[in-house]
């Protein structure tokens, strides 16, 4: 359940909307609180080479110790 979740976050790391990306950041975050292992599974797989990915990349990532 938590992955497809994950999952339906992931799809829309990239909108254009920033309000959507943070949204989208923060819920990430909040996930990592109990889940932080599938988080940093999902965040290494991401190309950070777009500022809209790297923003939420920023937020979802906050709490992720390595």
């Amino acid at each position: 359940m938590t992955e497809e979740f994950i999952q339906r976050l992931d799809a829309l790391k990239a909108d254009p909307s920033e309000y959507v990306r943070k949204s989208v950041g923060n819920a990430l975050r909040d996930i990592s609180k109990k889940f932080p292992d599938f988080i940093r599974k999902e965040v290494e797989t991401w190309s950070l080479d777009s500022k809209e990915i790297k923003q939420v990349y920023h937020l979802a990532s906050k709490l992720i110790k390595d």
